[in-house]
């Protein structure tokens, strides 16, 4: 999920969902860590559906292809066999959105890249192995921004970059929420990694 929905729109069969499930990972910054990324969202990141989630890394992309009850005895399973991890986000990426035409600004962790992408395709098993898209590749990542021009996004990470930005995190639990475009977001279950 970029900034809300995904890149791809939350679409099955093409065409767009407008109440879902969705899998959030919501890892724990520093205040500091998260007063940054917040500046940046709320500066570049109009246009994002469901801000009030705030800043995190989506593993599993709104969906329709189960029910809450499901999707929470899933999550569940998965998550008793995930211990917690540790993130270290050092790189701003800009990624074109070929649907919109605008480009998101990810910030993508170094370490903890492929706990995160390991944990997507865990979670993309059960009730939701019928949502994959794989034509769009798995970027794990929180999103900082979406800017209409290329160009412009492509400085905006260029100038981030060049800061050297770590942001170091801890990820501890993973969410499941019920997104309506019509109204707000909400958490359905929050389910800590033990495994």
């Amino acid at each position: 999920m970029t900034g809300s929905w995904p890149v791809d729109g939350g679409r099955k069969g093409g065409r767009a969902t407008t109440m879902a499930l969705s899998v959030l990972a919501r890892p724990r910054l520093t205040a500091a860590d998260a007063a940054w990324v917040r500046v940046l969202r709320d500066r570049h990141a109009s246009g994002l559906e469901a801000p009030e989630i705030g800043p995190h890394v989506t593993l599993v992309f709104p969906t329709e292809s189960t029910d809450a009850t499901t999707a929470t005895g899933h999550l569940a399973v998965v998550a008793g066999e995930t211990a917690a991890f540790s993130l270290a986000f050092r790189c701003a990426l800009p990624v074109l959105d070929p649907q919109s035409g605008g480009t998101y600004i990810y910030l993508v962790p170094d370490e903890g890249f492929s706990t995160l992408v390991r944990l997507h395709d865990r979670l993309y098993s059960g009730p939701f192995a019928d949502a994959l898209n794989l034509d769009i590749p798995y970027i794990p990542h929180i999103t900082l921004g979406r800017i209409a021009e290329a160009k412009l996004a492509r400085a905006l990470a260029d100038d981030l970059n060049s800061q050297e930005p770590e942001i170091l995190a801890r990820l501890e639990t993973v969410e499941l929420f019920h997104l309506d475009r019509k109204g707000p977001a909400r958490r359905l279950a929050e389910i800590a990694l033990r495994g």
